[in-house]
């Protein structure tokens, strides 16, 4: 039992640290994304992954409500997600979307920031250190935060003098010492984050498993296709009890608004809706692939529609089973099995397995010729090959930063 429970389920982290007010009250909590429930810091190696993480983990496990009530959550968003700001599925009453200081401060972070505000999220600039250029940015925000232990106490007060005048809410983080409490609010600050008030409390649930490989087909069709048919979408969703269980959970969280009961994996594909399924499956995976597995998922990607673009030019029919074929090629290295073996675990003709594994056929010959190209052979039809090999780069790209 516990090797099963084992196969369909693990724990899922993250902390949470108060932001107090005047009154030591909390007005909100910063949600930090970590790796286990013994981690002390973040140890972030992947920014995309950290805050997919945290944000799956309010919305489909622990719950935005039992994390933060009726308050506010601080969220870390790295530039991938702030310029793709349409299809982040959070609360807009309840995040707070922090900026960090690595974000790149230029026309196209300002351009999507005011979409977000325009949308009706707040905006907090995170260990924030003036400069005129950052004037723009600071008209956006409704809140600033200023590292006091890296600025020490002459750095911060010359950045609450040069922010006087702004409509903004200062946020002191760091705060370590009751003098440095002290201190900042002596300054006019009304808002305080920090070990003196407490530490980053652990918060973990248990959460149901989805696989990999289902994310990856259900996204693939998502774009893959102008039109998709909600039957072939329950077919793909229903394969897998813990992308269900999930949606089921997105449907009953306070962001979708809804009091219909859902009875149906039919019912709750209508009720999310195309969009917002693709940011969801998106989120998951994105949660998922971390580190050498976002890598990973970008190369199965490429290879699968650069399959399916050199049959389309070739006038092939079925560029769908070219693309299938193409995902399917790198599954072992997913799963930890010989390619034959998983894929006779799959409902797939004899045919198309042997056009995977042997590269026999039209579909095998194509594939030999995509997964030979990206080894860095020279190949006689190098000219398509590289046409196609750049369309499926970018396909990829926007795949994987997908809002």
């Amino acid at each position: 039992m516990e090797s099963l429970q084992s196969q369909t389920h693990h724990t899922v982290v993250l902390a949470r640290q108060p932001i107090v007010n005047t009154s030591l009250a909390p007005m909100g909590y910063e949600l930090l994304y970590r790796k286990s429930s013994d981690a002390l810091t973040a140890e972030i190696t992947d920014g995309v992954a950290a805050t997919a993480q945290v944000i799956a983990a309010s919305l489909f496990e622990i719950g935005m409500t039992n994390l933060v009530g009726a308050k506010k959550a601080f969220i870390n968003f790295p530039r991938t997600y702030l310029l793709n700001p349409s299809g982040v599925p959070i609360d807009r009453k309840s995040v707070v979307v922090e900026v960090l200081e690595d974000a790149i401060y230029d026309p196209a972070l300002l351009a999507s920031l005011r979409r977000w505000v325009k949308a009706g999220y707040s905006i907090a600039l995170d260990d924030f250190v003036f400069d005129v250029k950052m004037v723009p940015f600071i008209e956006l925000s409704d809140y600033v935060k200023l590292d006091i232990l890296a600025l020490g106490q002459d750095g911060f007060f010359q950045q609450i003098e040069a922010l006087r005048g702004f409509n903004v809410e200062i946020i002191a983080e760091k705060v370590e010492t009751w003098e440095e409490y002290q201190f900042c609010r002596l300054l006019g600050v009304n808002y305080f984050q920090g070990y003196f008030f407490e530490k980053p409390e652990i918060v973990s649930s248990k959460s149901s498993k989805v696989n990999s490989m289902t994310l990856l087909q259900l996204m693939a069709a998502l774009l893959n296709t102008s039109k998709m048919e909600v039957d072939e979408l329950e077919r793909l969703i229903s394969q897998d009890v813990g992308l269900v269980h999930k949606l089921l959970c997105f449907l009953n969280s306070p962001i979708t608004g809804l009091v219909a009961s859902v009875d149906s994996i039919h019912l709750a594909i209508t009720l999310i809706g195309m969009d917002q399924l693709k940011a969801l499956v998106n989120l998951l995976l994105m949660s998922e692939m971390t580190g050498s597995r976002h890598v990973l998922l970008q190369n199965i990607m490429i290879r699968a529609k650069h399959v399916e673009l050199l049959a389309k030019r070739r006038g092939y029919e079925n560029a769908d089973k070219y693309f299938l074929a193409g995902m399917l090629s790198m599954i072992d290295v997913c799963v930890g099995m010989s390619l034959d073996e998983v894929l006779s675990k799959l409902p797939l003709p004899g045919e198309f397995i042997n056009a995977i594994v042997h590269r026999s056929g039209r579909v095998g010959n194509t594939l030999d010729l995509v997964a030979s190209y990206g080894t860095g052979q020279k190949l006689e039809n190098s000219d398509e090959l590289y046409e196609t090999y750049l369309g499926a780069i970018g396909w990829a790209d926007e795949f994987i930063a997908y809002a």
